[in-house]
């Protein structure tokens, strides 16, 4: 079974919103990220492919509303998925294998907004190029 939650910054940021500690400012952008290492816990540690041409792909340089679905309620929470195809760049050489993903506000660094991990590694081999399907990133709300 996947796993998803929220980066520790982000938890604390909706806490001090929620509780009327703080102004919460959404990100202006967001960049997908590859994990060869995806941790079951939003304080844990988690390991972004590197190398053979592997870059964030852009979700929306403007983190405009229309890149993402209205939010859906159902027995899981409440959630969006993605408007558009997501693509990586193509693969120069095999990659590591993928264990799950992140939504960071910055191509590199920056804050781990949302993470999730995939029902098993995937393997991206060299010349391919990795996506997410529009509909197939679906970030939730438990």
């Amino acid at each position: 079974m996947a796993t998803s939650g929220r980066g520790a910054a982000t938890d604390s940021s909706i806490l001090q919103y929620v509780l009327g500690k703080a102004a919460y400012t959404a990100p202006a952008g967001c960049y997908a990220a590859l994990f060869s290492t995806t941790a079951t816990a939003d304080n844990g540690t988690f390991t972004e492919l590197s190398g053979s041409g592997y870059a964030r792909a852009t979700i929306d340089a403007a983190n405009a509303a229309a890149a993402w679905s209205a939010p859906t309620t159902d027995a899981t929470g409440v959630w969006k998925t993605n408007a558009a195809q997501i693509s990586f760049p193509t693969a120069s050489a095999g990659w590591s294998p993928a264990t799950g993903y992140g939504i960071y506000d910055s191509t590199s660094g920056g804050i781990l907004l949302y993470w999730g991990t995939f029902g098993s590694a995937t393997t991206v081999g060299s010349g391919a190029t990795a996506s997410f399907a529009a509909g197939a990133l679906k970030v939730t709300e438990a």
